[in-house]
């Protein structure tokens, strides 16, 4: 019995012990769910600018005070664009300290990129800055900065951009005024779609960003958007319906046409464009393409008719065999009056009847009839077409045999020739 105790006591505090390390496991994995949910860090105004963290400056050859004040007129630059919403290192490095003092101060892509997921950035920018002894205009040594430049985008982690310029103090803002504006140039510009009317839009980017008329713009829907990370960030997913062209631009907003379409475009679909023309050559040829594929895969769509009962047939044929008669009534009424001017306007002008006084503007009378009555020939005769198209399409005529196409008809004869005008219903 003793031993029975032992052994039933033994397997309690197995089973405990194995209890409580689980129990660990699981509040350890909900501590780092927790953790990486708080390490979701923001920073960047909510808006559809491009979100951008800029690392901090690598220097060289100088101290990292003077690579901050460059990196600070760098950023500012960049701001004034208005096309990107910036993080600069001062910002992201006084949240990153308390989450992860390992990637404070980072300088390098490597760093840079995990850092800008954490901030949700679109584009990092990483850059190296160093000194060198440049000749001026009078050939006389001046010291200057180099700063090299790479743009990645956190998603992909393809560079986008890279550019390298140099500087002396006095041309430090205009050089980064330039670098700057191809920075912007060269990124893709995004807008939505304000109001649709017909086949001209209004879109939320204009002259401040760099829009002229006759620019060409891509616009796209959302289809989706995949789950991306745990506190419900999403990367959502696009289709390009359609290419438009810009015909009016004011300060923050423009117009354009559509040029080519797959699809009826609404408001709120993303305009994407490039200011930098390669890059926007590239866009809209790439989206031609597309198009022009999407639109030859898409199958065709058949109208399957519904045989209609024997009451609704009759009901259909009595309808339009109504319409045709009238129609046809008004054809010949107009074919004859036509006929009838005209023959009375060639009889006045061939002089067979003598007119003066008032009655001279008989010949203007009756030309001015034979046009009316002409034009008005001529739209029930198309009237009359329309209704005969109808009628075989929907069984009422027999298309079986090839007619003989209406209009004047010539014949020889042993003296001449017969001329005819021939209809066909």
């Amino acid at each position: 019995m003793p031993a029975f105790i032992g052994k039933a006591f033994l397997l309690c505090l197995t089973f405990l012990c194995i209890t409580s390390q689980s129990w660990g496991q699981s509040s350890n994995n909900q501590g780092d769910s927790s953790n990486y949910e708080q390490t979701q860090l923001s920073g960047f105004s909510d808006d559809e600018r491009i979100k951008l963290l800029l690392l901090n400056l690598l220097p060289s050859g100088m101290t990292e005070t003077a690579a901050e004040e460059i990196a600070k007129a760098l950023q500012l630059n960049i701001y004034n664009t208005n096309h990107f919403s910036v993080v600069g290192p001062a910002e992201w490095n006084a949240e990153i300290k308390n989450q992860d003092p390992t990637l404070a101060d980072c300088h390098d892509i490597a760093c840079g990129a995990m850092i800008g997921k954490l901030f949700h950035a679109d584009k990092v920018l990483v850059g190296t800055l160093h000194s060198e002894i440049m000749f001026n205009e009078n050939n006389e040594e001046e010291p200057s900065f180099v700063l090299s430049i790479r743009m990645v985008d956190t998603r992909t982690n393809i560079t986008d951009f890279s550019d390298e310029v140099q500087f002396t103090d006095l041309q430090m803002h205009d050089e980064l005024f330039r670098l700057a504006a191809r920075i912007s140039d060269n990124t893709l510009l995004i807008g939505s779609v304000l109001s649709t009317k017909q086949s001209r839009i209004s879109f939320n980017i204009g002259r401040a960003q760099g829009i002229k008329t006759g620019h060409q713009l891509v616009i796209s829907r959302r289809t989706s958007a995949r789950k991306k990370f745990v506190n419900d960030l999403h990367d959502n997913a696009f289709q390009n319906i359609a290419l438009a062209e810009v015909v009016q631009v004011s300060d923050l907003s423009a117009e354009a046409v559509i040029v080519q379409k797959i699809s009826s475009v609404a408001n709120g679909d993303q305009v994407q464009t490039y200011i930098d023309r390669e890059k926007l050559i590239h866009l809209i040829s790439q989206t031609r393409k597309e198009l022009d594929t999407q639109k030859r895969l898409k199958p065709k769509q058949r109208v399957i008719r519904k045989v209609p009962s024997i009451g609704k047939e009759s009901s259909d044929y009595a309808n339009w065999s109504k319409r045709f008669r009238q129609t046809k009534v008004e054809h010949d009424r107009w074919l004859y009056t036509t006929a009838g001017a005209g023959g009375a306007t060639i009889l006045f002008l061939s002089g067979s009847i003598k007119l003066s006084g008032i009655l001279s503007v008989l010949p203007w009378i009756a030309g001015a009839g034979t046009v009316y009555s002409g034009i008005r020939f001529f739209h029930f005769r198309d009237l009359m077409n329309e209704l005969s198209t109808e009628g075989r399409s929907l069984g009422f005529i027999s298309s079986s045999f090839d007619p003989i196409p209406s209009g004047f008809h010539w014949t020889p004869v042993p003296k001449g020739f017969q001329i005819a005008w021939i209809k066909r219903f």
